[in-house]
């Protein structure tokens, strides 16, 4: 069985990590596995191969804002990929992120449909069911073609023009023809969206994130932790990821606020911050930030020796960083949006009202109070090596791979048939 994966990056970010956390795997269990990747740093893995080059990826995302149309340029990198697909005649394909600015959509399915390559995609947000769109938020457009669109300035942003209506109209038929596809989602609800648009017609199923629970995401010990780093033992720690803090939907404001307001309970550490982004923390003193990092054990040391991960985003789908939060024994605050909630069930966080900023203070102030399991009557919180347990019997890179491998299989013996 040989499995290509595409994605915008290669172990950098959620849906990048959860793409090498499957190649590796299904290498380990002796499958022949490939990944192809746009954009980010290279792999220094003979099966991983980046078609994508800096200045294409540049101009791609300018001709986008420009114009309005996002995944209709790059025609170069995606002729590379198509030589690395004739090289290595993929059995099955297993597409993640699509945008990103590194692919030429129609070349790309043009390809994958006239050779009736089968498909297993796993949808990380919206994207390839709306417009043009990651996530829809109230917007439901989606749901019959788009058109004067109330999110056009958000990623993929079109600085002046609204093309959504005649993407959406494109997407549908490229995404709808070819050989049978299986959608796969993270979380029931998003599962539960794709089945109301037009890539409907297919299958799909949900299948939980993984981590790596063995080797990286795991309780590192909180003592330690915080005396590496500088922090005392009881001192309260409330950890975020800054990344992409320039998107609204990534909730930033509401982080900010929570520093304010708890300015004389906690300190707020964000990793992942960004110096464009340093007008945000006028009013704060009590936030520390810390660069981005592809160090996975620095992470691990990090959420370990926090005492709450808080993710204010707007809307989500299935946050890696929420698992591997958890899985180092720290519970989660997160807003009742996507799939957010579903991550949190059984005491292993609290999800409250989206933009409720007082009910995410004091859902953070509840689990900071609590230095045991519980905290009260009202709400149980699993901390340490109860919560870490949990995520590792139900979020272990090996079961999604398991999963995902039974679905490839189910489609190579239906290689070529359409729907």
């Amino acid at each position: 069985m040989k499995i290509l994966q595409i994605n915008s990056h290669y172990n950098e970010g959620g849906a990048a990590r959860i793409v090498a956390c499957i190649h590796r795997q299904l290498l380990e269990d002796g499958q022949d596995a490939y990944v192809a990747f746009g954009r980010g740093c290279n792999a220094n893995d003979p099966n991983v191969y980046q078609f994508g080059k800096a200045p294409e990826i540049y101009f791609s995302a300018l001709m986008s804002r420009v114009t309005g149309i996002s995944g209709w340029f790059n025609k170069a990198a995606t002729k590379r990929l198509i030589a690395y697909m004739d090289r290595i005649k993929p059995d099955l394909v297993h597409l993640h992120a699509l945008h990103g600015y590194y692919l030429n959509l129609p070349i790309l399915f043009q390809y994958i449909n006239t050779h009736k390559i089968p498909c297993v995609w796993t949808f990380h947000d919206c994207y390839a069911f709306t417009g043009n769109c990651g996530y829809f938020f109230e917007c439901e457009k989606w749901k019959s073609g788009c058109g004067n669109c109330p999110n056009v300035q958000t990623y993929p942003k079109s600085q002046w023009f609204d093309f959504t209506a005649w993407m959406w109209k494109h997407k549908k038929e490229m995404f709808t023809q070819g050989a049978e596809k299986i959608i796969v989602t993270p979380s029931v609800w998003l599962t539960k969206e794709a089945l109301k648009s037009f890539v409907g017609k297919y299958e799909c199923v949900t299948i939980r994130n993984g981590i790596e629970v063995k080797n990286v995401f795991y309780p590192r010990g909180k003592a330690r932790c915080r005396e590496k780093y500088g922090y005392l033992p009881d001192e309260k720690l409330i950890l975020g990821i800054a990344v992409g803090y320039q998107d609204v939907r990534k909730g930033a404001k509401y982080i900010i606020q929570l520093a304010k307001d708890l300015e004389n309970e906690a300190k707020i550490i964000l990793i992942g911050w960004n110096e464009k982004n340093n007008h945000m923390l006028e009013g704060t003193t009590n936030v520390i930030t810390i660069p981005n990092t592809s160090d996975a054990d620095m992470l691990a040391e990090y959420y370990t020796m926090a005492d709450v991960f808080v993710l204010p985003s707007l809307a989500e789908n299935y946050a890696t960083v929420t698992l591997e939060a958890m899985a180092c024994g720290t519970p989660v605050v997160g807003f009742l949006a996507g799939g957010i909630p579903e991550q949190l069930t059984d005491g292993k966080g609290i999800a409250v009202e989206v933009g409720n900023q007082q009910a995410f203070d004091e859902a953070v102030r509840k689990v900071l109070a609590s230095n045991e399991e519980t905290t009260g009557k009202e709400t149980v919180v699993l901390r340490g090596e109860a919560l870490a347990a949990r995520i590792a019997e139900e979020n272990s890179t090996e079961k999604m791979t398991a999963e995902y491998k039974r679905i490839y299989q189910k489609l190579i013996q239906h290689k070529g048939r359409v729907i």
